[in-house]
């Protein structure tokens, strides 16, 4: 009895042996998984910003395990807890050089989730993409310009602002997926807009001249200011300048003015062809008939769109107009509109 007794007693001590060196390996592999709820844990409810900035360090330092804290915390974190995050993740790209995986491997943990995340975090993630672009690996890149792509259509008008301004880097490139922005509801997003793809750059201008002339005449002073600086950059006279802020002007009585200037144009107006052909074009009829009647007048070559305007004009009144004035005149051909 005394020896099946030991032996029972050896198995009970064996079994409670495996089951605390299984607890104790659990808990090993698990510690870092447990380290990062409970940083994130602090995150979420630091009230002091040297215990947040603290709670998103371990985080940051945690890797792959702290990651899903962050990018949580990037959904649903008010803006200090954002902040604190994205400094965090600062200060780790900060340290690593362009070649090394790490870049790229958090610039992709965060370019998928991006569409989830708060305005807060959307702020917040925009501020690590110049870092992430220092990385050489192309995936890297990819996932900035969808950093970018998702604060372009963000809502509030800062993170907007911030994300053009980061549009226009060296390989991200979303300079045409900022145009829409030219017709944001807040004049400081049209702005930025406007500095991003306004002036002339390097490669070829996503938005045409003509395209311009429509914030010559927008409400906020700042940017039609800032519209006529880069038509100037982009070699118009302030002739054009003042000529494009009537063709576009919503009220029809200023463009019929526009009919005027060119009718007596000096020799600073190189054509007046093409600004008659875009008034041919009009909406309200009265400045469609005086284009024809002015194209005439000035015995512009290759005006055939006269032709048609009397010819296939819905307005009767036009078509008269333009009829009379091509009959008065019979050496008018084509003169085309080609925004320049």
């Amino acid at each position: 009895m005394h020896g099946r007794g030991r032996s029972w007693a050896k198995r009970i001590g064996l079994g409670f042996g495996l089951v605390a060196l299984a607890a104790g390996g659990f808990a090993a592999a698990n510690r870092s998984a447990l380290q990062a709820r409970y940083a994130a844990y602090q995150l979420r409810t630091a009230a002091a910003p040297a215990d947040r900035a603290a709670a998103a360090a371990k985080l940051a330092a945690l890797g792959d395990d702290g990651f899903p804290a962050l990018a949580e915390c990037f959904r649903t974190g008010d803006a200090p807890a954002c902040a604190a995050a994205a400094d965090a993740l600062k200060a780790r790209l900060a340290g690593l050089p362009p070649t090394d995986p790490a870049l790229a491997a958090i610039a992709a943990r965060f370019r998928d989730p991006a569409d989830t995340f708060g305005p807060a975090g959307t702020d917040a993630v925009l501020g690590l993409v110049p870092g992430l672009l220092r990385s050489s690996d192309p995936a890297a890149l990819a996932a900035c310009r969808e950093l970018v792509r998702v604060g372009l259509a963000a809502a509030p008008a800062d993170v907007k602002v911030r994300a053009i301004r980061l549009a226009l880097r060296p390989g991200v490139n979303l300079d045409a997926e900022v145009v829409p922005l030219l017709s944001d509801p807040d004049p400081g997003v049209r702005s930025a807009a406007l500095l991003a793809v306004g002036p002339p750059g390097d490669g070829p201008a996503v938005i045409g001249d003509e395209e311009l002339f429509g914030w010559l005449n927008d409400p906020d002073p700042g940017v039609r200011r800032l519209c006529e600086s880069a038509l100037t950059a982009r070699g118009r006279s302030a002739d054009e300048v003042a000529f494009g802020r009537k063709l576009t002007h919503p009220d029809a009585g200023e463009r019929l003015k526009l009919l005027l200037d060119l009718r007596w144009a000096d020799d600073a107006v190189k054509d007046v062809g093409p600004w008659l052909e875009r008034l041919g074009r009009d909406p309200d009829p009265a400045v469609r008939a005086g284009a024809a009647r002015v194209a005439v007048e000035c015995r512009l070559p290759f005006a055939a769109w006269v032709d048609k305007l009397a010819a296939e004009d819905p307005d009767p009144m036009v078509r008269r107009v333009a009829g009379y004035y091509r009959r008065t005149e019979s050496g008018v051909s084509q003169a085309g509109y080609d925004g320049r």
